[in-house]
């Protein structure tokens, strides 16, 4: 005998929709939601029953609901992660230096998986970044947020949820660690160009669906970084 379907089951299929989506990185942290009228129209169902799911997101951390403004799409792993990294990285050399250990060994991994797996429009994205990068060097500008957008955009095109989620919460991290390669550690205009050609030969590899090469690619340029690092 079927049973009739409850509207809860029917918020729960909606909450787990979105929820999905999060993880796979479609909706990212700021992005504004569609209108309850929008979502109701492409699911199927009422407003009423949009409005529920919007708040169980809303009691579980995963969307803001603004007054007159709309849904958006929170960091969730902002206050739970990121605020005792920062407290416990801040001003120290040392663990600035364990922030590259840790990227030696989750990005080798990651850039191998992202040349297995990217999708064309994450390529194109890719190559994109690289394009910014050699008109931002040529004109002697900073590519220190470009080059920590290439290396999230590779974490997006894992097509892993938890890692995509541990990557962009500590993205800041890797901001910082950025910026203080391209300030303080590779000063003069070679370090710049064999920075550069690190990302253009991880891109090419990528590209090539190369995933030993790339991995390896990556190893030498996060090594290169390390390196420097320990000198400093």
């Amino acid at each position: 005998m079927l049973k009739t379907i409850k509207i809860k089951r029917i918020t729960e299929e909606i909450v787990s929709q979105i929820r999905e989506q999060i993880a796979r990185g479609e909706l990212k942290a700021g992005d504004r939601m569609p209108s309850e009228r929008e979502m109701a129209q492409q699911l199927g169902v009422s407003r009423p029953t949009v409005r529920e799911a919007l708040q169980v997101l809303e009691h579980t951390g995963f969307v803001e609901i603004l007054q007159g403004s709309g849904t958006y799409i929170r960091d969730i792993g902002k206050q739970t992660l990121t605020d005792p990294l920062e407290i416990l990285i801040h001003g120290s050399d040392q663990r600035y230096r364990e922030v590259y250990e840790f990227r030696i060994a989750i990005e080798v991994w990651a850039v191998g998986l992202s040349a297995q797996r990217i999708e064309p429009d994450e390529l194109s994205g890719l190559g994109q970044i690289i394009d910014a990068m050699k008109k931002r060097r040529a004109e002697k500008k900073p590519v220190d947020e470009l080059d920590a957008n290439f290396h999230l955009s590779i974490a997006r095109a894992c097509h892993n949820g938890i890692y995509y989620h541990v990557a962009n919460t500590i993205l800041h991290l890797y901001t910082q660690a950025a910026r203080i390669s391209h300030e303080e550690l590779f000063l003069s205009d070679k370090d710049q160009d064999d920075l550069l050609a690190d990302h253009e030969a991880i891109f090419k590899a990528i590209e090539a669906r190369d995933a030993e090469k790339a991995r390896a690619l990556m190893r030498n340029h996060l090594n290169r970084v390390t390196l420097k690092t320990a000198l400093k």
